[in-house]
């Protein structure tokens, strides 16, 4: 097993311990950091400076905040106000009119001490936000994940195909050399070079082509990926034979199908949707109950006259009590939240139950892709090591005397066909597994740092 295989072993086993999945991950099938290690350095880097996951991590940095002020309700609060003022009074018991000074302040403690369970609630639902907020990261890293191994073996078959077009250009700039030698000698006649003249546009046109989409698929990797455009050296030439694994595929499905609960992050941020507009629900119902709050705290109220100090007068206190706070009718809007919330419980309920079926008929459907692509790959395979073995015949054919140049040189045009040919199956083959195990959630954070 790799290490990047292990490492999801030990993020499965610890955090969902998901002992089924053991079995399955003993022979895990490859994936495209498999064959080219150099992709895992990419995705690591890619899980801290790509883009898209630099906007992640500040949706969960928002999340944290949002569950701070969830769980304040907890929490006793402090506050107060402080007010001094002049004032001119006219009093019954005095001629005239008075000057003053007022000084009030007040200063309270309030802890919630029975709210029916809604400030629990609500800190509860902060966590699950939270929750959900880390699944989104796991979710979308997974999506970059594919996305970054399909951008990278789109970079190897561009430098493929760009070499493939390169000798079919200079095969077809070499033809009409010819050509236009046997012309110029009068051998060859217009309209019999007209033919190798478009081939030889042709050629060309799509040389350029091919440079053009190869140079835009490099940049392309750079912006997915927040890193460098890499360099045509960078890339490799070929994506390496690989071996199928039917059977650890099919293993890893009936597991998969096995398990009572879809253990995906789609999954789990549907569920906790659910226990969130549950915990919303019940809130709801307790929004006409009284609500008993700990009041603890001082004041002062102070007054003094400028014209005769013996008429000051002031009042301090220091207080300590409950306090009922009770919203006895409120135009039936809490009826109408209770609909509300139990509307958008059910729904939540219905969208996990459609996700649960759904996505195990996906997985059954992506393991059928992962079959055909095998036995694809197999086939072009096959091909390609006939192509090998013509090539080697013909060119040792032609050093022998009894194979001309231009036999060699299509039978190299036509290997170079079944190469590309080959190395397409085999692409199409990794992108199909990367499909399947990321859709039943078996690799979703491989490299991802930790988010604890």
């Amino acid at each position: 097993m790799s290490i990047s295989l292990r490492r999801v072993f030990r993020i499965l086993v610890v955090s969902l311990g998901a002992a089924p999945w053991a079995a399955s991950l003993s022979a895990a099938p490859t994936l495209a950091e498999d064959v080219f290690p150099q992709l895992k350095a990419v995705l690591v880097r890619a899980a801290e400076q790509s883009p898209r996951m630099l906007s992640q991590n500040l949706d969960r940095a928002a999340a944290d905040g949002d569950m701070i002020q969830a769980k304040a309700g907890l929490y006793p609060t402090l506050g107060g106000f402080y007010q001094m003022t002049q004032t001119q009074d006219r009093r019954e018991d005095q001629p005239g009119t008075l000057d003053s000074d007022k000084v009030f302040y007040n200063i309270s403690l309030t802890q919630p001490v029975f709210h029916w369970g809604e400030r629990f609630n609500n800190a509860r639902i902060g966590d699950i936000r939270r929750q959900i907020a880390d699944e989104n990261f796991k979710e979308a890293y997974r999506l970059l994940a594919h996305e970054i191994r399909l951008a990278y073996l789109d970079l190897v078959m561009g430098k493929i195909q760009l070499a493939k077009v390169t000798y079919s250009r200079d095969l077809a700039l070499e033809a009409l050399g010819n050509a236009e030698d046997r012309l110029s000698k009068g051998v060859m006649s217009e309209g019999e070079i007209f033919a190798i003249r478009i081939a030889a546009d042709q050629a060309r046109l799509d040389a350029e082509n091919a440079l053009w989409n190869f140079d835009r698929t490099k940049r392309n990797f750079a912006t997915l990926t927040g890193g460098a455009v890499p360099s045509d050296a960078e890339i490799p030439d070929d994506i390496p034979q690989i071996s199928t694994a039917g059977s650890e595929i099919d293993a890893i499905l009936s597991s998969f199908l096995r398990e009572e609960y879809p253990d995906t992050a789609a999954a789990r941020v549907l569920r906790n949707q659910i226990a969130v507009e549950e915990l919303n629900y019940k809130n709801q119902r307790t929004r006409l109950r009284p609500k008993l709050n700990l009041v603890a705290g001082m004041s002062q109220d102070e007054q003094s006259y400028t014209a005769n100090a013996g008429l000051k007068y002031g009042v301090r206190s220091q207080f300590v009590g409950l306090q009922v706070n009770w919203s006895i009718f409120d135009g039936f809007a809490t009826k109408g939240a209770i609909r509300t919330s139990l509307a958008r419980k059910r729904q939540a309920e219905a969208k996990y139950n459609q996700y649960s079926a759904t996505v195990r008929s996906e997985a059954r459907q992506l393991a059928r892709a992962v079959e055909l692509a095998g036995r694809q790959l197999a086939i072009s395979e096959r091909l390609l090591d006939n192509a090998g073995v013509f090539l080697k015949f013909t060119r040792d054919d032609h050093i022998r005397g009894n194979a001309s140049a231009a036999q060699v040189n299509q039978a190299q045009a036509n290997f170079n066909e079944l190469r590309l040919s080959a190395n397409s199956a085999r692409y199409n083959y990794l992108m199909r597994v990367s499909d399947f195990i990321g859709r039943i959630g078996q690799t979703e954070t491989p490299y991802m740092p930790s988010i604890d």
